[in-house]
Order: C-alpha cells, then structure tokens, then sequence
C-alpha cells in the first residue's frame, strides 16, 4: 500500500498543471531556438518544425486544465509560447489599414490543385469561371484534364501552359492577357514549374505554377523515415532555390501559385520568404470583413497553397474557396491592386 501511495503521489506530481505547463513552455523555447539557428538540420527537427503549428493548440487547454486546478501562477509561463506564436503567426490576427485602390487596377490570381485523379471537368472549369481569376495556377494537370479545361475554358482563358507531364500529374497556366514569355522551368524533381510573362497596365508581369515535393511519409517504412524526411526536404529547398533564381534579375511583378507541401515553419517557406511575400499574411481590414461569395479568409496557418508575389502590386484579400470542385484542396484567390504605369 505504501508503495502504491508512493507511486499515485510521483504520478500526480509529474502531471500536476505547474510540471505539465513547464515541461511545455521549455519544448517551445528549446524549439524555438533551434528553429533559430538550426532549422531543418535534421530529420527530428523537420518533423518537428511540421508539426509545431499544432502544438501551439496546446496553449488554451493547459491554461484551462491550470485554472481548474486553481494554479494560476504556473499558468503566467505559457505567456511565453503565446508571444512565440503572436510573433510567428500575426499577420493573420491583425489585418492592416485598407490599402487605397486609386489609380490602381485589379488583379485576380487563383491557384488550384485539381486532384491527379479528379475527372469531374466540369466542375474544375465551373469552380475557376466562377471566380473570375485573371491567372490561373494549377498543380496534378494529367493531359486529359488540361484539354478539357482549355475547351470549357478558351472563351475567357484563351491562353495557357501545360508542364512536362509526369506521374501524378503537373503544372499549368491559364491566362486571359496573351504571353510575351512562356517556359517549362526544371525544378530537378518530379513536377516542373510553368513560367509565363504578360503585360498587364503597362507593367511585365511574370507569373509561375509550382508544385513542391510532398513529403508522403504514410508510405514509408519507420526505419527509412530519418533518410527520406531529409532527402525530400533537400528537394523541397533546391525546388524553392531554382524558382528563385528564374526570377532573381527580374525588375517586374512576380506572382507565384503555389502547392508548397510546406509549413510556414519549413526551410523551403523560408527560403521563398527571403524574396518574396504570401499574400495570405498581407491583407487589410476590408478583406477581413468583406469576403467573395463562397469564399472564406485564408487565415490558418497550417495552409499549404500559397499565392507569393513581388514588386508593384498589394494583396487586398486572400481567400479560400469554399467549392473544390470535386478535389480534395480548396483553391486559393488573391485579389492585388496593380499601379497603372504609363508608357
């Protein structure tokens, strides 16, 4: 009996609310400075940087398991996880001062990835005529799929680009403004990027449709997790690197649709971050208040489309859209404002 006793006491000490609500608040801080510093230096931490968005969901329950057991000062720690999360994560909790549209055009940009085994056509092309995009990103194009969506889809998007066709599907471009540039772009990986120019008001703009490496782990054995988690990280950031660099000289717009397979907390979101901008983490306070009929704000940062950009344009609102058109991703519209220039 005393043994047992003994035992019960450890156990409720080990999982008291202050031991529980510490033992959290170091896991951060030790993650947060390896994110730091390390990043993606190994497989645990990739796994770890992953998976860490969900982790912050701990935050509400310890502070209520903490208060119903009326131990408030353990609690007092967890505003350290919580200022980690606001630094990492508030765009989507602060919407900017509504950005004025004077003089200025509107730009839509979806990007969609369509599902490689998705052969409900119609509702693909119903889910982008609906929404009005000026540019069209799309991620697992098989060929069949790319000729129906040009006939539905060459009234109003009478221009586009297929990607080298792999397994599983590939990358296209549709588009209402004619190209100036078109490319196949070798990402080194399965499923290369589609580049196109266009000139929209005066201005060049260079538009891309990407679709990184997808990690999968599902389908691998445990004993070959740590090497295939990093290979395909290595791929994820060589991808990233070589979109990059087929923009680096540019001086215009450049506008991404992107099925990244990646975290903001992931190296290859990083290395994408360095140049460019999601527009999910830049909209102003009209577009959180005032959403497209079907849409929703893409605000969750456990998102893995992304619609990137640079030079003259702003986002005014990033939205999910409600129907998927038989897939199994919701697509992604940005509205930007673009600067007329004369010329």
């Amino acid at each position: 009996m005393g043994k047992e006793k003994a035992m019960r006491k450890k156990l409720g000490f080990l999982f008291s609310p202050g031991i529980l609500v510490l033992g959290y608040t170091l896991a951060v801080l030790a993650w947060f400075g390896w994110w730091l510093t390390v990043s993606d230096a190994n497989w645990v931490l990739v796994l770890a940087n992953r998976a860490i968005v969900y982790v912050f969901l701990l935050i509400p329950l310890l502070l209520i398991f903490s208060f119903l057991f009326h131990q408030r000062k353990p609690a007092l720690l967890l505003i350290l996880p919580g200022l980690i999360f606001f630094w990492l994560y508030h765009p989507y909790l602060m919407p900017k001062i509504p950005t004025s549209m004077s003089d200025s055009s509107i730009l839509r940009v979806m990007t969609y990835n369509v599902l490689y085994s998705n052969t409900d056509y119609d509702a693909m092309a119903d889910t982008i005529q609906r929404n009005q995009p000026d540019l069209v990103a799309l991620q697992e194009v098989l060929p069949e799929t790319m000729e129906h969506l040009q006939k539905r889809l060459q009234e109003n998007y009478p221009y586009s680009l297929l990607g080298v066709d792999k397994d599983f599907g590939t990358t296209a471009v549709f588009s209402r403004f004619p190209f100036t540039y078109s490319k196949v772009l070798d990402l080194q990986a399965p499923r290369p990027a589609t580049v196109i120019k266009t000139n929209i008001d005066n201005q060049e703009v260079t538009f891309i449709a990407a679709h990184l490496l997808a990690y999968n782990l599902w389908w691998t054995k445990l004993k070959d997790i740590p090497a295939t988690v990093m290979e395909r990280t290595f791929h994820q950031n060589r991808q990233a690197a070589l979109i990059l660099d087929e923009v680096a000289d540019g001086d215009g717009i450049v506008i991404l649709g992107c099925d990244c397979n990646s975290y903001e907390t992931s190296s290859s979101y990083r290395i994408f971050d360095q140049v460019l901008d999601n527009s999910s983490r830049n909209i102003d306070m009209l577009a959180a208040l005032d959403f497209p009929a079907g849409a929703k704000r893409d605000l969750h940062p456990w998102h893995i489309d992304y619609v990137w950009y640079k030079g003259d344009v702003m986002p005014v609102g990033t939205y999910k859209i409600t129907d998927s058109g038989g897939s199994d991703h919701l697509p992604v519209l940005s509205i930007f404002v673009i600067d007329s220039v004369e010329k």
